[in-house]
């Protein structure tokens, strides 16, 4: 179990560090809304899995909170860009 947790979280880590190193590059507003969405869900990822390795609850409730700040700033976001027109 726990070498699992270990390459689980080694995905994790790059697929933040790929976020991180395509949001400079991404020319869009959009596609930069997309990079952050998508690091706010690694992010979620990892507080499971950390709750998983620990067996805190307080990760699970961290967890909830990012998933649902993530959602509202993709859909908040989106509504900005279909209003601007960009």
């Amino acid at each position: 179990m726990a070498a699992t947790l270990t390459v689980l979280l080694a995905v994790l880590v790059a697929s933040a560090v790929a976020v991180v190193v395509w949001v400079p590059r991404a020319r869009t507003l959009a596609g930069r809304a997309v990079a952050f969405d998508v690091l706010a869900s690694v992010m979620t990822c990892g507080l499971l899995v950390g709750a998983a390795i620990t067996g805190e609850g307080l990760f699970l409730e961290l967890a909830v909170v990012l998933g649902l700040l993530g959602f509202l700033t993709a859909v908040t976001v989106a509504r900005f860009i279909e209003r601007t027109g960009e």
